[in-house]
């Protein structure tokens, strides 16, 4: 009786810590003030747009912004080569902007999108797919 105790204890002990661990490497985000974002790329003439919208929750969202970062694929870092920023007083809004890009690189945009409410402000940062431009 006294083993199995003993089992059972350990078995409920590995259990804990093998959630724990597991709970370490998975972040489960819900939003309070973003309901919905839209990150894209586009490449066309020469050029690379970013097209980006966000959207909070119309109940209680303020104000909204949209940062979008251009970034191109060179020596083996991402580097932002054109930023586009836009405040919004509104719960919803999008942003667009166009550069002219080189040749032979991958390219996405990093977009970093905020919803403002009366008691906090939350931030979330989000890529586009990688587009190559050759």
């Amino acid at each position: 009786m006294q083993k199995k105790a003993k089992r059972l204890t350990a078995t409920i002990l590995c259990t804990l810590l093998l959630l724990a661990l597991c709970s370490a490497f998975l972040q489960v985000y819900a939003f309070t003030n973003i309901s919905g974002t839209t990150t894209g790329i586009s490449i066309s003439g020469g050029n690379g747009s970013a097209i980006c919208s966000v959207a909070g929750y119309q109940t209680f969202v303020t104000k909204c912004s949209i940062k979008a970062n251009l970034q191109q694929y060179k020596n083996g870092s991402w580097v932002t080569i054109a930023t586009w920023q836009q405040s919004f007083n509104s719960y919803r809004g999008s942003l667009t902007g166009t550069k002219a890009i080189a040749k032979g690189y991958d390219y996405r945009i990093q977009a970093i999108y905020t919803a403002t409410s009366a008691t906090m402000t939350e931030t979330f940062t989000t890529y586009s797919g990688v587009k190559r431009y050759s």
